[in-house]
């Protein structure tokens, strides 16, 4: 029996351990993303009532039919994870669940994915075996899969197409090779960053791989079409942003027209001093990947970073090593040009952890790479890294569990229950005070609003304003009267000042809210 026990667990040891960090890595995106984060990001509720739009009434909140990218705020929100979301609102309604549940589960899948692209690049199942572990437990790979930001989506669809490249030129397979360049022409409606990292990219990969003969110039040509051919509706967009041109709809899908483009906002490409932006660009991302921190603590926890404070020595390490013990490893060479694209992408961008997420993987791959490294030439110091890690994990996780977002101005937890009173309530007008980031989004998101209602009364602060900043709509007031109506609601942050003379008939609080009723 022992002898048995043991030829099974040197058979199938790598699986054993594979298969355990996978359920860790799962676990720890997905359990309880309802309710950790513990509050909803302004971005995931913006995104999330417009996928229930669509799916309920066939456009978003500013009327456009299947828009090619959403209007939001009015500098547009890319439309792909809002679609991907679209069955799971259908199956679990409009809730922090089915907004964080694609993310989650496309960020599991990612683990597997990363496994197998290592192990597709080296032969080495140790390495590989090694990489799974680092990435199932990467900070900044289980912050940004545990909440719905379409811009998180990015990274996981580069990766899932890179790894079809590469299984498609080792073996041979033109199908792989495809679906490898219509995934990456899809991606570019998952964040905007893809606008510049895509041609980049793509040209790239296919100069090189022409050159090392492992693809001809009449299939280079027919993958870039591909790409092409999907980025069409986005190439118009941009167009007709770039030009003030109208928007325009064909075939029930709109092209729209936008007040600002957020790509101008966070891109130096249309500045004076493009030279001066693009050099403090990538001062400023040198600092991000070693400090490993924008300030934003929903993106990185300070005390762990991206990718733990102590893997920037083995980032470095890794990045020797591709270049000098890799250098004629094409599909390391691969890995090589998504970095490169990622440095030219951050040269052009107003750096913080969002916008530049696209450098994320191959930083994690080169901390890969040097840990493996230094792992294979002092064995001894396996069990000590290994357990400093672990120990590392298991603090961020415990660090993590213990944040309250609902201190972050773009993050609210308390609104839910206030929509659901006043949903209730016969009351006439319900005035919200402006106290946090778009607070109408969060009564739409909450009260399941009728679109068609919201389009027909809804009020700006500023009609001529870049960014749509809601004064009303339907019975609901983003500001708070000089005189109170009878048959009205007030709702403060809790604890505020309430300056008028006039009593109320009842007062509650809800969560960080106080609501007077009068």
């Amino acid at each position: 029996m022992k002898e048995n026990m043991k030829k099974f667990l040197k058979k199938n040891g790598y699986k054993i351990i594979l298969v355990f960090v996978l359920i860790i890595g799962s676990l720890v995106r997905i359990y309880n993303i309802g309710e950790m984060p513990n509050g909803l990001n302004v971005d995931e509720a913006s995104s999330a009532y417009d996928a229930f739009s669509i799916m309920k009434y066939g456009v978003d909140r500013n009327g456009n039919s299947f828009p090619v990218v959403l209007y939001a705020w009015g500098s547009g929100q890319s439309i792909l994870y809002s679609i991907i979301m679209i069955p799971f609102v259908c199956l679990f309604g409009l809730t922090e669940f089915a907004i964080r549940a694609p993310m989650a589960i496309i960020g599991s899948i990612s683990i597997l994915l990363v496994y197998y692209l290592l192990k597709s690049i080296f032969d080495n199942k140790k390495m590989a075996l090694l990489g799974t572990f680092f990435f199932a437990i990467c900070p900044w790979h289980i912050m940004k899969s545990r909440w719905g930001m379409e811009c998180n989506l990015f990274p996981d669809l580069i990766l899932f197409s890179v790894l079809l490249l590469i299984l498609g030129i080792k073996k041979k397979k033109s199908l792989l090779q495809v679906l490898s360049f219509v995934v990456l022409g899809i991606s570019g409606y998952s964040y905007a960053t893809s606008y510049l990292f895509l041609p980049i990219f793509v040209c790239t990969i296919l100069g090189y791989l022409i050159y090392k003969k492992e693809i001809s110039v009449k299939r280079a040509i027919c993958y870039l079409s591909i790409v092409f051919v999907i980025s069409i509706p986005l190439i118009i967009y941009l167009f007709i942003n770039i030009f003030d041109l109208n928007q325009f709809s064909i075939l029930g899908i709109t092209i729209p027209r936008m007040k600002m483009n957020r790509y101008e906002e966070v891109s130096t490409v249309f500045s004076e001093n493009i030279f001066e932006n693009c050099v403090n660009n990538l001062l400023d991302l040198a600092r991000l990947l070693i400090l490993q921190y924008d300030d934003l603590e929903w993106n990185a926890l300070k005390s762990y970073g991206l990718y733990y404070l102590v893997s920037v020595i083995f980032l470095i390490i890794g990045i020797h090593v591709a270049k000098s013990k890799y250098n004629k490893n094409i599909y390391n060479k691969i890995m090589n040009i998504w970095m490169i694209s990622s440095i030219v992408v951050g040269a052009f961008c107003m750096i913080n952890i969002n916008r530049i997420n696209i450098i994320m993987i191959p930083c994690i791959y080169y901390i890969i790479l040097g840990l493996y490294e230094v792992l294979e030439k002092y064995k001894t110091m396996i069990p000590c890294i290994l357990i400093i890690y672990i120990v590392l994990f298991v603090c961020f996780i415990q660090d993590y569990k213990k944040q309250d977002f609902n201190e972050y101005f773009t993050f609210n937890s308390g609104l839910k229950d206030v929509v659901k009173y006043c949903e209730n309530s016969s009351c006439e007008n319900i005035y919200c005070l402006y106290s946090f980031k778009e607070p109408f989004i969060y009564f739409m998101f909450y009260s399941q609003y009728n679109v068609n209602d919201y389009l027909d009364t809804v009020q700006y602060f500023d009609e001529n304003a870049t960014f749509d900043n809601i004064k009303s709509f339907g019975k609901y007031k983003f500001y708070l009267p000089q005189e109170i109506e009878e048959n009205s609601i007030i709702i403060l942050p809790k604890d505020s000042v309430f300056s008028y003379n006039i009593e109320s008939i009842n007062k509650i609080n809800i969560n960080q809210f106080d609501i007077y009723e009068f």
